[in-house]
């Protein structure tokens, strides 16, 4: 069967790798590449992945394959969907970058292209690759029901915040399966999940703590400052995270693609100052690396308010606990006390600049650290301003990456693992192209710039 990629390698992969072969593909067929075609190309090793061997046999024999089992299947699949969403065909044009008329016909399986499918069914959160090939929507399902369960019951999570979600949520499922791919995606470093949140006696801002020493610990972190809590999100715990514009009041969210957690990120609001950022993404850790499945429940919101609240004042103990985790992860308790003690003047803004944390963040763990001794409005500091050394740690790589206008939910590492990934065969350049929204030349012309900006996804994982 290998000899349906021309070669006689020892087996599919290997061969589909060598071959040099590519397909092209339709709404509705899969066939050789040739001249003329108007369909998205594929390597080889891409439509081995997508569609299995047995179909590229066929391929190989008659020059094409039917993928679509009816006619109107892709349609029903896109409104299948949207509805499980809770959303009208303008928010998903407004998220595809498509007219709302071409989403309405493709919802009727109407004759347009490829392409045009694809960019709904990833604003949908769909695995574009199955679009009229599959009766039922394929990919991200669960986290699909709980969005709408959520925008429901709260809001402040309007249609375009949903929409947004579903985006970012196929962002995380393609560079989670890219990552395993390419064997990019590193060990969890020994965390295990914990169920336990506390008892009357050990409230889960308790755990929350010693969970981040555990962190901590199994991270070989010791008890200094967390230089970038984005890198180390990224490159040595394989989390994805996602940049988006989800209003004013979200802060971040966990959800769980396949076996993989991502974060998305707000990039409005609060967010915009650095040390309300790290806070963030140290709360989003709590819950990805130690809530069990039952309690991340696919997807989980965040909002400002709650991050800005002291841990014990939350009634959620899965909040609490994350709460605590942050801000203990991010600033150890008895080495923030021991710098504000030793400080002599703006001793709160010494540690906050120190380890990175928000104001409220370093009041409430030295007041905490205290035991509460002194009246905490004795705890201040005359600085609110930009500390531009962590600004610069954990810039948003959307404010300087070299596709402009490329959208935040794909200018991460998400675009750089695309680009590899089109380096070595496992998608063509023509896929990277519209993933990354950008002529094909533009895209190899910033391979160097990306490098750069990402070189850990240029190397070996790390297993610490």
């Amino acid at each position: 069967m290998h000899l349906a990629f021309g070669t006689r390698a020892s087996n599919p992969e290997e061969a589909a790798r060598a071959c040099g072969r590519f397909y092209v593909r339709g709404l509705s067929q899969l066939a050789e590449d040739h001249p003329d075609a108007t369909g998205r190309r594929l390597t080889a090793l891409e439509a081995l992945h997508a569609y299995g061997l047995e179909a590229l046999a066929q391929v190989g024999v008659d020059g094409y394959t039917r993928l679509a089992p009816t006619a109107e299947v892709a349609g029903r699949v896109l409104k299948l969907r949207r509805e499980q969403l809770g959303l009208d065909p303008r928010h998903i044009a407004l998220r595809a970058r498509v007219p709302e008329e071409v989403v309405r016909a493709a919802e009727q399986s109407r004759k347009l292209s490829i392409r045009q499918y694809e960019h709904i069914a990833r604003a949908l959160g769909l695995d574009e690759r199955y679009v009229c090939v599959h009766s039922e929507p394929m990919g991200n399902e669960r986290i699909a029901v709980r969005l709408r369960t959520v925008g429901e019951v709260d809001a402040r999570l309007g249609p375009m915040t949903v929409s947004a979600l579903a985006e970012a949520a196929w962002v995380a499922m393609t560079q989670a399966r890219l990552e395993e791919e390419l064997g990019l995606a590193p060990s969890r470093n020994g965390i295990e999940h914990s169920p336990n949140y506390g008892t009357p006696g050990f409230p889960a801002y308790r755990w929350g703590y010693l969970l981040a020493a555990d962190a901590r610990t199994k991270l070989g972190l010791g008890s200094g400052p967390i230089a970038s809590i984005r890198e180390l999100a990224e490159d040595r715990l394989g989390l994805p995270i996602i940049q988006a514009e989800l209003g004013e009041s979200v802060a971040g969210v966990t959800l769980e693609t396949g076996s993989r957690r991502a974060i998305v990120i707000n990039l409005s609001g609060d967010n915009r100052h650095v040390f309300v950022r790290r806070a963030t993404i140290a709360h989003e850790l709590g819950h990805l690396l130690y809530d069990p499945p039952g309690r991340l429940d696919h997807l989980r919101v965040d909002v400002y308010s709650d991050l800005d609240t002291p841990s014990e004042q939350l009634r959620d103990p899965v909040e609490q606990r994350a709460n605590a985790f942050a801000v203990e992860f991010l600033a150890p308790q008895l080495d923030a006390l021991k710098l504000f003690r030793t400080g002599k003047e703006d001793r709160l803004a010494s540690v906050m600049d120190h380890f990175g944390v928000s104001f409220t963040a370093a009041r409430y763990q030295i007041w905490n650290g205290m035991e509460r001794s002194i009246p905490l409005s004795d705890l201040t500091t005359d600085r609110r301003g930009l500390n531009l050394d962590w600004e610069a740690r954990e810039a948003y790589t959307v404010d300087y990456h070299p596709i402009r206008g490329l959208r935040p939910t794909r200018a991460g590492r998400f675009s750089a693992v695309s680009v590899r990934a089109a380096e070595e065969a496992f998608i063509s350049w023509n896929t990277a192209a519209e993933w990354l929204e950008a002529p094909t030349d533009e895209v190899r012309r910033v391979v160097p710039q990306l490098k750069e900006l990402f070189p850990s996804v240029w190397q070996k994982p790390s297993h610490h």
